[in-house]
């Protein structure tokens, strides 16, 4: 007895979840649909079980990348976003931060850790830019895809985002 109303209550939580309004058609996995058809419990049960083990085996999805995430993926940066399934059209005009680490490259370039965790490397550009741990500095988007980190004074150099 305490089977049966096991499954009715699955059946139930199954056609609760189709019928939602806020619950999409695609939201319900086809297979879960073929379930609730079955009409011998226990092989609407065995089938329950499956899909359940079939969804639980799934890595789970990636969740939504932010604006500030997005802002300056190009070349591979961008596809690794797109193959995850999320577009990375820059929405923000510029992006603040905070320097968390400077290295320099053997040519002189600067690389650049924000607080946020991204990477900027400095084009060789010949431009200089004197930067220390803890200083303001803010991203913008230049002409053909290009940016730019601004730093004190408002002096700037050419860079692009490496992570």
């Amino acid at each position: 007895m305490g089977r049966l109303s096991a499954l009715a209550g699955i059946a139930a939580a199954v056609s609760f979840i189709s019928a939602a309004p806020a619950a999409q058609p695609e939201a319900v996995p086809a297979a879960f649909k073929t379930c609730v058809a079955e009409s011998d419990d226990a092989r609407r049960l065995a089938c329950f079980d499956a899909e359940m083990a079939r969804l639980m085996a799934l890595p789970p999805p990636a969740p939504p990348l932010t604006p500030e995430e997005k802002f300056g993926a190009r070349g591979d940066l961008k596809r690794d976003i797109e193959e995850r399934g999320q577009v990375a059209e820059p929405k923000l005009e510029k992006l603040a931060g905070k320097v968390e680490a400077i290295t320099t490259r053997p040519g002189g370039e600067l690389v650049v850790t924000l607080d946020n965790g991204q990477v900027w490397q400095q084009l060789p550009t010949g431009d200089s830019l004197p930067l220390k741990t803890g200083d303001d500095v803010t991203l913008k988007p230049g002409a053909l895809g290009s940016f730019f980190l601004v730093g004190p004074r408002n002096r700037s150099i050419k860079v692009k985002r490496v992570k």
